[in-house]
């Protein structure tokens, strides 16, 4: 049975069958602790594929010794993929993958933010010979986003961006016993999107705007922020949860498809240059009439986390992949916020907010279908039974040591983390900050030029 992580944020992992052949889970970060529903996500196939897994990540760590060790699956996790927003880092990568190109098993690709640098992905995709492309893109978008590798031997599944961990749902269980009440009737931490992922990625800053200045007018308290130094992780997130009555929220996605990064880049150079432009005057100068050439929206974790922690939802209409239902599930309020008022009046209905609570318990988190379970059958569905079973004392003990490193790398990735963070706090009171992050990102801009 899975445990729950250690406060490096490492998982200590169930015991296998060590004649199977293992999986390789390949990501790579440098941030530590990860967001509970990436942390979930990340070590699902150690919990649920019944076969031991080697986790490597790659900014720390080099490939083990591949064929020695009977690799019989590789995951590039979305960890790994996601380093596509810097061009620089991911072409290191992809060299530093070269081992993994020629290994004849088979391949598992979990992109997310399929809009962006999408060539790179694709790129990707042939040249390590992807069996399964496991992506959170609606079906109809899969062609424009992937042209005609869709008709080629790679297999598409769209998935969630996340699902719900047994071993979470009883730690929340805990958490909720010494809660206290729900002092809170809006809750909401969301990051400024960038305006090159579209008008529809404007959603998420813009319902926190709004929420947070109506609740005020019809006095119900607010906890909402855009702040980078206001993100909750670990625990504490679904603690803050708990304290909320409702959770206000949006499908995540963009309206807009960036192949190569480039629209990225010259909206972040306009925006230096032009800090208070409006996104109609950015779209103008950088993308003209390329906005609502992708409709790439998902629901999001925390949605899920929401139901679990029996937080009611207002949501802007949407699909929700189907998982979410309007008035059954979540209270739905328009995509321009013309019922904002009326909307607001039904939170103080506490029935209402009793009865959506339970509804959405009972179809989304009672019913187990959205749990990492079925996402890890999904995944590994093309893997043979086994083929390459692990023999001999020295190959089960190469097996066991590889297993054995990602503990280490979680405590220095902590270690450095935490380090990285106080550095800035140093610079942010010498009034250095701002001008150092403006010089890396310059930096990164040629990089990527």
């Amino acid at each position: 049975m899975a445990r729950d992580a250690d406060a490096a944020g490492t998982p200590t992992h169930p015991v296998h069958a060590e004649g199977r052949g293992p999986i390789l889970v390949l990501y790579h970060t440098n941030r530590s602790p990860l967001r509970a529903s990436v942390r979930d996500h990340l070590y699902s196939f150690s919990r649920y594929s019944g076969r031991p897994c080697i986790y490597v990540n790659l900014a720390v760590r080099s490939l083990p010794p591949l064929r020695r060790l009977g690799v019989e699956a590789v995951v590039f996790h979305t960890l790994l993929l996601a380093q596509r927003w810097h061009p620089p880092t991911f072409r290191r990568l992809v060299a530093k993958l070269e081992p993994v190109r020629s290994l004849r098993c088979h391949k598992v690709a979990i992109p997310q933010d399929d809009y962006i640098h999408t060539s790179a992905l694709i790129d990707f995709i042939r040249e390590f010979g992807v069996d399964r492309v496991l992506s959170c893109a609606p079906e109809t978008v899969w062609r424009t986003i992937y042209g005609d590798i869709v008709d080629g031997p790679t297999r598409f599944t769209r998935v969630l961006p996340g699902y719900l961990e047994p071993a979470t749902l009883r730690r929340i269980a805990h958490l909720r016993q010494s809660a206290g009440p729900r002092t809170i009737d809006i809750g909401y931490r969301a990051w400024r999107p960038d305006y090159s992922l579209g008008r529809h990625a404007l959603l998420k800053a813009q319902v926190g705007e709004v929420f947070a200045t109506s609740a005020a007018e019809q006095g119900l308290r607010a906890d909402i922020s855009l702040r980078d130094e206001d993100t909750i992780l670990g625990d504490d997130w679904y603690r803050f949860m708990l304290r909320c009555r409702w959770m206000i929220g949006v499908e995540g996605g963009a309206s807009l498809l960036d192949r190569d990064g480039s629209v990225r880049e010259r909206t972040a150079a306009y925006r230096t240059n032009n800090p208070s432009a409006s996104f109609d005057e950015v779209e103008a100068a950088c993308f003209p009439g390329l906005d609502g050439s992708i409709h790439l929206v998902s629901i999001s974790p925390r949605h899920l986390e929401a139901c679990a922690t029996g937080t009611a939802q207002v949501l802007v209409e949407g699909s929700y992949n189907g998982v979410l239902e309007p008035e059954l599930h979540y209270i739905p309020v328009r995509a321009d916020f013309s019922n904002v008022n009326d909307v607001l009046t039904r939170l103080k209905d506490d029935e209402l907010r009793v009865r959506i609570v339970a509804q959405a318990h009972t179809d989304v988190v009672a019913s187990g279908r959205f749990e990492y379970a079925a996402f890890v059958r999904e995944s590994l569905s093309g893997v043979p039974a086994s083929r390459s079973a692990i023999r001999g004392v020295v190959a089960r003990y190469a097996l066991r040591w590889e297993r054995s490193l990602d503990r280490p790398t979680w405590v220095w990735i902590w270690i450095r983390w935490r380090t990285r963070q106080a550095v800035r706090k140093v610079l942010d009171r010498m009034g250095l900050l701002d001008r150092v992050l403006r010089v890396r990102a310059e930096r990164s801009l040629r990089a990527e030029g």
